[in-house]
């Protein structure tokens, strides 16, 4: 599978490269793997999970959002494109059942592109005049998720968007949270 994702070349390659072999779910510190759909997806996946290096996903074929951008940043950084990463969420003083999301926007062909393939509704390459616009099409899109999940309007002010270099490699969760939150 390696030489396959060596042989990438564009942008879209990559997202059906990634929908085509990858699933979501996490790699857990114990080596098993984790799906959505796994009683175990709750809050313990909080101090389980291990941020996966780009052998692991390829190897692993299972991740979620925080290990896909590592995969797409690496790419876009190879390809040397422009690029930022997200981190979203709200942050509450109490935990909370509200989804967090990290994801890739790029620039190419002075268009910005939001690049997404865990969030399965929003999946794909969607096109932008500036970067104020494709984050402002992807946050419609994380509040509209949040609302489904009756989340109030105070809590709506907390939401918190960060941009993010490249967090160490195998961290766990809170560690992964503590980086990209700051």
């Amino acid at each position: 599978m390696q030489s396959e994702y060596d042989d990438i070349n564009r942008p879209e390659e990559l997202l059906n490269f990634m929908v085509q072999n990858f699933n979501y779910g996490y790699l857990s510190n114990d080596g098993n793997l984790h799906y959505p759909s796994d009683s175990d997806f709750d809050s313990s996946w909080f101090t389980t999970y291990i941020l996966q290096s780009n052998e692991d996903l390829l190897k692993s074929k299972v991740g979620n959002c925080f290990d896909a951008v590592e995969f797409e940043r690496s790419w876009f950084k190879k390809h040397n494109y422009e690029f930022v990463t997200i981190f979203e969420m709200v942050k509450l003083n109490y935990f909370n059942n509200y989804p967090m999301h990290t994801f890739l926007i790029y620039k190419s062909d002075n268009k910005w592109h939001y690049f997404e393939w865990a969030d399965y509704a929003n999946r794909g390459i969607h096109t932008f005049e500036s970067l104020e616009d494709a984050l402002d099409y992807q946050y419609k899109k994380y509040l509209k998720g949040l609302k489904s999940l009756n989340i109030t309007n105070k809590e709506i002010e907390k939401i918190t968007r960060t941009c993010f270099s490249e967090p160490p490699s195998k961290c766990s969760a809170l560690n992964y949270l503590e980086f990209v939150s700051n």
